[in-house]
Parts: structure tokens; sequence; C-alpha cells
């Protein structure tokens, strides 16, 4: 995210200072805003399905479904028993079977738990009110001051001081960096239209074409995109020879070398010709990692294979999770050595740290993220440190949770939990 704002950022600024300098953004609010809302909305409404319904759902079973799967996994794996061939037997059949069929469920939401768990932006606190005149924290806040940005920016300008303005800034700043980059798209995405549009309609209207020229080039902007709506909308056609694969593919590709030379219509028709090529060779690549995965795939079945295979299954999302997310670091973290400290503290600065008598300090005071991002249980913290943590400071961290019973055979000498309203 902080390169794509260093090499974007100067495009952006001289592009929106464009904008107000000439003046589109009046063009926009007088004859675009209904393109804005109608992308605005259909976005509203997929960030609430998500953040209200999918969300809650999938949180909810995220135990139970765990709970099940270290069950099924001991179970196969005391069908498997011991050996090359032990895991052909009918008990180990009659597992995989039911896992395969009465899993699905529990398989699909892990699926969307490992693509999904970075679409999370918080929920406002027990005492603020999300129509109050403090900051529109959590998702409505990233409604209101990112998808209804234009609408936004007057709220933002409306408040009254510095705190409710800084804390309208911590609607974003507090947000994984996966969620800010997705929150950064739709801005983008709904805002587009809007500015595009506007930045033309003032440029034609600036060329002196009159008030029919100027309001005829409106109206083929709103035919254009709410065409689907109408009926007009033309999808295209495809027309592909698959002979061409073979035929005439090499022939071309030899005198597309010379393609100075051509003439456009010979051009046009090589170009068809190695798009149908490419097309060709992305299928038989899509088939050979097709064919490789399930080859693993087979494999991974037996558990005496999985040495051949780099052990189970680890998936990407759940990988990338634990370097964005302190707590699930943490949860996965099967012992505490010098390594996994570092890998920590790379990931989230110097949270943890090590003295000389192998005594452990977890403080969030030099952490590089947000302390909202600290929103895991303390047994974790228990489990990982057993009986060496002797300092903790969670200042602020008040997505904390758990029950603080559970430090109480730590060697603690220092204990900061102030604003850990959850504990």
């Amino acid at each position: 995210l902080r390169y794509a704002v260093a090499a974007l950022g100067p495009y952006f600024t001289f592009g929106m200072g464009y904008f107000l300098v000439t003046l589109s953004f009046v063009f926009g609010y007088v004859f675009f805003l209904p393109l804005f809302l109608f992308g605005a909305v259909l976005t509203t409404a997929l960030c609430l399905l998500l953040f209200q319904l999918v969300m809650p759902w999938l949180e909810g079973k995220e135990q139970d479904d765990q709970d099940a799967l270290a069950k099924y996994e001991k179970d196969i794996q005391e069908a498997a028993g011991e050996g090359n061939l032990s895991w052909c037997n009918r008990r180990w059949a009659t597992q995989w079977c039911g896992n395969a069929v009465c899993g699905l469920p529990r398989f699909a939401r892990a699926q969307l738990r490992e693509v999904l768990w970075w679409f999370e932006a918080g929920e406002p606190e027990q005492d603020e009110e999300v129509l109050d005149n403090q900051a529109k924290t959590g998702w409505f806040g990233v409604i209101i001051f990112g998808i209804f940005s234009p609408f936004g920016a007057f709220r933002f300008i409306s408040l009254k001081d510095d705190y409710q303005r800084n804390e309208s800034v911590k609607t974003f700043t507090d947000l994984n960096d996966m969620m800010r980059v997705a929150i950064l798209a739709l801005t983008t995405i709904t805002l587009s239209p809007f500015v595009i549009c506007s930045t033309w309609s003032a440029f034609y209207a600036y060329q002196g074409v009159g008030n029919d020229a100027s309001m005829e080039f409106i109206a083929d902007v709103y035919h254009h995109t709410f065409a689907i709506f109408t009926g007009s909308v033309e999808l295209p056609a495809l027309d592909f020879d698959f002979t061409v694969l073979w035929k005439d593919a090499w022939h071309d590709f030899i005198t597309m070398w010379d393609f100075v030379k051509l003439a456009p219509d010979k051009l046009l028709a090589i170009s068809k010709t190695l798009n149908g090529a490419s097309f060709g060779f992305g299928l038989s690549k899509l088939l050979m990692s097709a064919s490789a995965a399930g080859v693993v795939a087979v494999l991974q079945l037996f558990p005496d294979h999985w040495g051949l295979v780099g052990g189970s299954n680890v998936p990407l999302g759940d990988y990338a999770q634990t370097h964005a997310d302190p707590g699930a670091f943490l949860a996965n973290l099967s012992s505490l050595n010098d390594d996994a400290i570092d890998s920590f503290n790379f990931d989230f600065g110097p949270v943890i740290k090590k003295d000389e008598d192998s005594q452990y300090v977890f403080s969030v005071k030099e952490a590089t993220i947000s302390k909202e991002l600290f929103r895991f249980d303390l047994n974790i913290l228990a489990r990982v440190f057993e009986e060496k943590l002797k300092g903790l400071d969670l200042y602020e961290c008040s997505g904390m949770q758990g029950d603080i019973e559970s430090l109480k055979d730590m060697p603690l000498t220092s204990c900061n939990l102030y604003n850990c309203k959850k504990l």
C-alpha cells in the first residue's frame, strides 16, 4: 500500500488538482451525481452484505468448524494406522467419504474465511453512536468517508474540532493493509465515472459548442452507462477457428517479424491468429497445472506420503493472515524461539523483547500496526509464553478478549491493560 501511494500519489494529486482547478466538480455535482450514486449504492449493498451477514455468520461458525475438523483429523489418523498400505481399510474410506460429503459446508466456510479474513472494519464502541458528532468509526465510517466520498467530504469539513477529524481519519488508519487496498479500489471504482465524465463534460463545454451539443454529450453518457436497463447492450461475438493453431500460427509468427511492411488487413489477420495461439497455450498451461495439482491432491490423501509433497496443504490465505494479524501469528505458533520472535517483530514491530534472564516482555508501545489489530484472546499469550512473561503492556488495545485469570501463573512485574474494555 505504501509503494502504491508513493507511485500513484503524484498522479492522483495532479488529477484531483486538475479536477478542482478546471471546475469540473461543478459539472459533476450538477449533471453526473446519479452516475456516482448508482455505483455507490450497489457497492454499499455488497459491503453491507459482507459486514452484516456473511462475516458474522463465518465468525459464529468458526469454532464449531475447528472442533469438527480436529475430530476428523484425529479419526482419520487413527483409521490410517501404521505402515505404507495401512490406509487401505474400510474405516479409513468411510471416514474420508463421510467428510467429503458431510464436511462440504464446513469446507465452503473455510474457503470463504481464507479469502475474506481481511474484510473487517471494526465496530463502534459501546459509548459511541454512528450518527452523533463523533467520528463515523467502523464499517459505517468506511461507507460514509470512503464509498460516498463526495458526500463524506462535506461531512468531514463540518466536523467541529481536530479530535473529531483525527477520529475520522482513524477510520482508515486502523484497517489492515488488505482492507485499505480494497477500500481504495472500491472508492476509485465508484468515483471514476463521476470524475472522468465531469472532466470530459467540462472540456466539451469549454470548446464553445453550445448548450444543445453539450446536453447531447451528457445524454450520450447516460445512455451508455445505463444501457443495460434499455436492452441495448451488445455482447461481443466470439468467432474462433481452432485450426489456426496448427495451420497458420507458425507461419504468421515468422511473418510478424517484418510487420512494418505488412498491410493493415494482413496485420489484423495475423494478430487474430496469434491471439488464438495464445489462448491455446493458456489452455494447455491450465491443463498441466490441474494435472499437477491432481497428483498432489491424490498423494495428500495418504498420510504416509505427505513427506513426498511437503506435508499437508497450507492455505495461502491463512499464511497471509499470520503476517497481517498478530493473533493469528501467535495462535499458529507451536513453540517460542528466537526465529519466531524475529519474524513477529519484523511483521508487527518490536513488540516481543527477551531479557537476559530468558523472560519476555510483550509491549505494543512500539508496534508498527494499529493497536486496534491486537484483538485476540489472552489464552493465546498464556499458551505461547507459559510462565516466561514478566511484562505485559496492552495500552489502548480495546479489541483484546478473554479472562485476565489466564495470566495468574505468569511472573508479571508490570501489567498495563488500560482501555481493554472487553477483558
